[in-house]
């Protein structure tokens, strides 16, 4: 089982157990599985570009293959920024206090929600339950496992219960009436080949 989430609000420590909420949970699930003329179910896999190697489902996850074909294991990889800097990894926040910052209801718009969690309150401070059920919304550092960059959690409440949403800020773009959309150049149309369709 995993950690607890462990938060603060004015020095009193509060800890929840957390279940990921995930749609097959929610409304069940349906899978197609291809069949191979025996009737066996087919494996997924593919072919490298230069048609050397047939990679099989699971063949990939313990590293990459760089742009010259070389094989190279997670453990070489680094995460670069923006700037080009290289990027130290981050442990993760379960099981360890994070502060809590109230924030408005609306600030978890200006985010792209990725994962929503249930959370069992382990030991709860009486004034942040109070909080959760007035409504009241509070922001906290979250990353399940060690990663580059930590996401951003919502605590909050409704009438099923208390939930940790995770996600990452997006800058919406916006249009007005009378004014063209913005497009960007893109050079690659000139590049299609119509006899592959």
């Amino acid at each position: 089982m995993a950690k607890p989430i462990v938060v603060i609000l004015e020095g009193l420590e509060s800890s929840f157990d957390l279940v990921k909420i995930e749609r097959k949970r929610l409304y069940g699930e349906r899978r197609r599985v291809p069949l191979d003329m025996a009737g066996d179910p087919c494996i997924k896999s593919a072919l490298t570009s230069d048609g050397q190697y047939l990679l099989q489902s699971g063949m990939t996850a313990q590293g990459y293959f760089d742009e010259d074909g070389r094989w190279l294991q997670k453990s070489q990889l680094v995460g670069i920024g923006a700037a080009g800097e290289a990027l130290e990894i981050q442990a993760s926040t379960l099981g360890v206090a994070q502060a809590l910052e109230p924030v408005a209801a609306s600030v978890v718009l200006e985010y792209t929600i990725e994962s929503v969690y249930a959370l069992d309150p382990l030991q709860i401070d009486a004034a942040l339950q109070a909080s959760l059920d007035h409504g009241d919304v509070f922001r906290l550092p979250f990353s399940y496992s060690a990663d580059y960059r930590h996401g951003c959690g919502f605590l909050l409440k409704n009438a099923e219960g208390i939930f940790c949403l995770i996600g990452t800020p997006f800058t919406a773009a916006w249009s007005e009436p009378g004014k063209l959309a913005a497009v960007a150049e893109d050079d690659s149309a000139d590049e299609l080949d119509f006899e592959m369709f």
